[in-house]
Order: structure tokens, then C-alpha cells, then sequence
């Protein structure tokens, strides 16, 4: 597989996580790839280092595209894709023992026991011999099917089916793993667990989620790549975000005691809306600009009253993602005129 043409590092963008030796473990650079007359991903760059990135987008707007090349598994137009020190296209062989990919849909075969698909892939990754079983019993420790290794796939719950997916992405502990909507099927207290589970590995390594729920990209990422129109058109912290964007958000802030709060106890980013007082406690309206100035605010207010709940009268994340979106599809649209 190669790409049919290589370009420069013009607009390249550092995401600014990078590892321990100081460069990135992925380089997206220049990358474009059509079908046809169609653009499906143009002229997109960013670089990674360890954390957990969501891939976030419309339908159409070429995440898929995006994650079948950088996995190596389709060919691209232009640019290259860089993991650790392999090229993608120059060196496939090398690129893909540093990569793990869990697609939508896992075909899988499904007359196997989970230990025996798993063995599998590990040797299909060209894990030593010696080191396989060593592998295979830490990918269903940490996707949590230690209680299902000798069942048969087919036979498995949706949610199982997809740790399996997992399991076998991570796999020999791939530089960079690329999950393509992880959560599907599972409840939310293993949606919990994988969250967590997620977020320890990518303490080390780069891991990207493409995902359809803000939620995802709130709780569990510590950046994100926002899609439009083949279009990289937001590219950092979700908090960020929606600051950058200018979006506000009201929060209903509720203390279990009778206090008044003033000027002095709101942070910056923060504004005070209204106080309502009842034989409970106090209810107190607040507006803050993004959810940076919002975690703050409830972190010091926590530590001085009990703050039993905090609930968000709108969603500023999701405001901001559909202002990239649209603000990207109007710009197209005027291109085009």
C-alpha cells in the first residue's frame, strides 16, 4: 500500500501531547483521500503523543476514511502518516506492530473460544512465540473477560463481543490504538470500567475514539479532532472548546446549607445568576464561560459548603461541536458558490 504522492509539513498541528523522549507517537501530515471526484478527508494534519483523543464528526465526514488509512488499510492521494518512527506507507509491516484498530463492525470468526481468537491475533501481530500467552492473558484482564475465556464468540453477549474487539486492539500494547465507536453495547457500568480502564493505558500511549455520544468526549478525553466535510476544523481540550467559541453555560449549583454567596466566591470565567433559598438548602444560579471556569468554581466551592449536585441548564460542548459543524458546511457552501 503507498500513498500516491507525498507532501511537505505545511499546516501541521501539534496537539502538544507528546511522550516521553518529546515527539509524537502519530503524524498525520498533509493527508487527503478521494473517491472519485468526492473529497473524503483534505488536507488534514495533527500530531498525537500519549492521552485518549476523540474523533468526533457527522455522518460523512470522513472519520472513517481518516482511521482506515492511518490503520494502513486504505491507500490515500496525498501526504503521510507517521507511527513512532515507521512510515505507513513506506513501511506497512513496521507501522502496523505499533498500531492497534478495533473497527464499527469486528467480523469475527465466530466458532472460536475467546482464548483461541485472541492467541490468533496475537500471532497474526507477530508477538514472539514465548510472549504470546503472556499477552493474550493481559488483553482480557484489562477489557474485564476473564470470566468468559473459553466461551465461544459467537455465543457471546453484544457487549462482550465488543471487550473482545478491544482486547484484541490492545493487543501486544500498540504505540496507537484506533477504536471506532469502543462503547456500543455495553452497559454503563462496564461503560465505566472501559472509561477508566482506557484512560490508565493512554497514560503511555496515544488512543483515538471516534464516537457519536459528546458525553464520551466530556468524560473520557483529553482532546479531541472535530470532523466536517472531510475538514479538520477543531483540533484540542473539549473544554476548550466550547471557551474558544465563546459559548456560556448556566449551572444550577445545590448546597445543603443556608449560605449567600457573593462576588468574592465565584471564580474567574463566572457570574452570578440568582440565589434561592428553601428549608434544605440553597439553590444558586450561576453563569460561567466553558467548563474550565466550571470545574473550578465547583471545586472551591466544594471544598468550602457540601455541594450535593450540579446540573447544567444547557450543554456548552455540544453548542460549540455544532458551531464547528455548521460554521464548516456554510463556509463549504460559499466555496462552492
Amino acid at each position: 500500500m503507498s500513498a500516491t504522492a507525498e507532501t511537505s509539513s505545511s499546516n501541521e498541528v501539534d496537539s502538544g501531547f507528546k511522550n516521553a523522549g518529546g515527539s509524537p507517537l502519530l503524524v498525520v501530515t498533509d493527508l487527503t483521500r478521494r473517491y472519485g471526484t468526492r473529497t473524503a478527508v483534505d488536507d488534514v494534519s495533527f500530531s498525537l503523543g500519549p492521552g485518549i483523543t476523540g474523533l468526533l464528526g457527522p455522518n460523512g465526514a470522513g472519520k472513517s476514511s481518516l482511521m482506515t488509512c492511518m490503520a494502513g488499510i486504505a491507500a490515500w492521494d496525498a501526504g503521510t502518516i507517521r507511527i513512532g518512527d515507521a512510515d505507513v506507507a513506506r513501511n506497512p509491516r513496521a507501522a502496523r506492530k505499533l498500531l492497534g484498530f478495533m473497527p464499527e463492525r469486528v467480523a469475527f470468526p465466530n466458532e472460536m473460544r475467546v482464548t483461541e481468537y485472541l492467541t490468533f491475533a496475537a500471532e497474526a501481530k507477530r508477538i514472539p512465540r514465548g510472549e504470546r500467552s503472556a499477552a493474550v492473558e493481559l488483553a482480557i484482564t484489562r477489557t474485564g473477560l476473564g470470566a468468559v475465556p473459553d466461551r465461544i464468540v459467537g455465543n457471546l453477549s453484544k457487549g462482550n463481543k465488543q471487550r473482545v474487539g478491544m482486547a484484541q486492539a490492545l493487543m501486544g500494547d500498540p504505540l496507537v490504538t484506533i477504536l471506532d465507536e469502543p462503547m456500543n453495547g455495553l452497559d454503563p457500568l462496564n461503560i465505566l470500567d472501559m472509561r477508566a480502564m482506557l484512560q490508565e493505558y493512554g497514560r503511555t500511549r496515544s488512543v483515538i475514539v471516534s464516537t457519536h455520544l459528546l458525553t464520551d468526549a466530556r468524560l473520557m478525553c483529553n482532546n479531541v479532532l472535530v470532523m466536517a466535510r472531510g475538514k479538520l476544523v477543531y483540533q484540542g481540550a473539549p473544554s476548550e472548546m466550547a471557551e474558544g467559541m465563546g459559548h456560556s453555560v448556566r449551572l444550577r449549583i445545590r448546597v445543603h446549607a443556608q449560605v449567600e454567596p457573593a462576588p468574592g466566591d465565584l471564580v474567574e470565567g463566572t457570574s452570578l445568576v440568582d440565589v434561592a433559598h428553601d428549608e434544605r438548602g440553597t439553590t444558586v444560579l450561576v453563569q460561567a464561560q466553558g467548563d474550565g471556569p466550571v470545574a473550578a468554581l465547583v471545586q472551591a466551592w466544594s471544598a468550602k459548603w457540601p455541594v450535593t449536585t450540579v446540573e447544567s441548564t444547557a450543554d456548552s460542548l455540544e453548542e460549540a461541536f455544532r458551531e464547528a459543524v455548521l460554521g464548516s458546511v456554510v463556509a463549504g457552501a460559499e466555496a462552492s458558490d
